[in-house]
């Protein structure tokens, strides 16, 4: 039976336990310069450090509304894919144009917010999710909630990932797409060993000192001190029952003293305190490191650069008291006052789920709906299963504007830990005291 918009909207606000703050890292890339391209006649980027587009193929303009949208997609390939996109509808929209800005992914929240104080923001924005209450509260987004209460595929989304577009009772984007971690291991390193991929923390632990050698570490994650080590990390800490607001708990401890005890018996590198979700995957395939936690997003590049002969596989994440991933991903929103009528078309064009999970394919993301778990296009290929099968138990962070304030507890919890100044009972202390002042506590 179909939900209301009312039912959905409750749901949606008794989840408690959902992504925001103004976070990086909850995507997989970056880019470096800001380019804008919609067709025949595209001109130079209105932003700074603009440079020439891919080209896109000519076609009449003429008296159809223009409807900007700003993305940070950090590879050409990727930013080439949705320009095929753009070009498709733009081909059959009688009314609409459609150009793209690619932003600096390190400059683009600073963009978006010079932007909206000069009044001069695009008519949609691809948002990390993570991102997107902050800015809903801040006003910069259209309150789509009575447009999206006809949107076909509306109720099929996870209530977890569509609580990062929604902001006290109202809806701001919808999810454009969603990605969580995996388990990512040399096959043959680990037949050498002896071991099979594990299950559990005690299996993790075993796992990595098996895989250990004097030419390379079992284990690797990001424990960087960004949102990138946060979100690396919470998913162990919520397997081992943590309360995202509780670091300094039994769970905070033992998650925290499993991945210290690889550091001192040397089945983990001492630099992860230093790595980022970009140096990890290089690390991997120059057989530094056996394993490594990483993000569906690597897939492509993995199968691109990889070595030939390099034999990896992914599993889920080791679990420990119940099963936990973190969503990471894209929300697409439209700006509040612009072109909302044209732009919330190009919305659902893009985000029908015939076409969202051809792009999201294309991009090595998934779609956050339960008709992903049956989708032999994700099921049956190659590395995507034990992904796919996460889905369920995949949740986002907590929704509150102090999430970057409290990240920061868990990056200083992670950095003390690993490089052993302080003992894991110590750091979930130290950060505890972090969390609580950014709670005003």
């Amino acid at each position: 039976m179909r939900k209301s918009i009312t039912r959905r909207l409750t749901a949606l606000a008794a989840i408690g336990a959902v992504v925001t703050g103004m976070l990086a890292g909850c995507g997989g890339g970056s880019q470096t310069t800001a380019t804008t391209t919609a067709g025949a006649g595209a001109g130079t980027g209105t932003t700074a450090a603009a440079s020439e587009a891919p080209a896109a193929p000519a076609g009449s303009t003429e008296g159809k509304q223009e409807i900007n949208v700003w993305h940070y997609f950090g590879t050409e390939s990727i930013q080439l894919e949705f320009q095929k996109f753009v070009d498709e509808y733009n081909a059959q929209c009688d009314t609409a144009v459609v150009k793209v800005t690619v932003l600096p992914f390190a400059d683009f929240k600073k963009q978006l917010s010079m932007s909206a104080v000069a009044d001069s923001l695009p008519d949609l924005v691809f948002i990390d999710n993570c991102d997107c209450s902050a800015y809903s509260a801040m006003g910069i987004f259209e309150d789509i909630t009575d447009r999206v209460a006809q949107f076909p595929q509306f109720n099929d989304y996870y209530d977890q990932i569509m609580a990062t577009c929604t902001y006290e009772g109202k809806i701001y984007a919808l999810p454009a797409e969603s990605n969580c971690l995996g388990l990512y291991y040399n096959v043959d390193m680990a037949k050498e060993a002896g071991v099979e991929p594990p299950t559990n923390f005690e299996e993790l632990k075993e796992f990595a000192k098996a895989m250990t050698t004097s030419d390379h570490y079992g284990f690797s994650f990001c424990a960087h001190p960004s949102e990138e080590g946060t979100s690396q990390f919470i998913p162990f800490f919520w397997s081992a029952g943590g309360d995202s607001m509780q670091l300094d708990s039994e769970a905070g401890v033992r998650a925290l003293t499993m991945f210290t005890d690889m550091i001192k018996d040397g089945s983990m590198p001492k630099d992860v305190v230093n790595w980022t979700q970009g140096d990890i995957p290089t690390q991997f395939i120059n057989g530094q490191v056996a394993s490594m936690v990483m993000g569906c997003w690597r897939i492509q590049w993995m199968k691109n650069n990889a070595p030939e002969g390099f034999n990896w596989d992914v599993v889920p994440l080791p679990s420990d008291q119940i099963k936990a991933n973190v969503y990471g991903g894209e929300n697409l929103a439209i700006v509040k006052g612009k072109n909302v009528d044209e732009a919330f078309k190009f919305m659902s064009w893009f985000l029908d789920y015939e076409k969202n999970s051809e792009w999201n394919l294309n991009t090595d993301e998934f779609p956050a709906m339960e008709k992903v778990l049956t989708d032999p296009n994700y099921t049956e290929a190659e590395y995507w299963p034990a992904f796919i099968e996460q889905i369920p138990y995949t949740r986002a962070r907590d929704v509150t504007p102090k999430w970057p304030e409290i990240s920061v507890g868990y990056q200083t919890a992670l950095q003390n830990a690993l490089t052993l100044k302080q003992t894991p009972e110590e750091a979930c202390k130290e950060g505890q005291r972090i969390i609580d002042e950014a709670l005003g506590k």
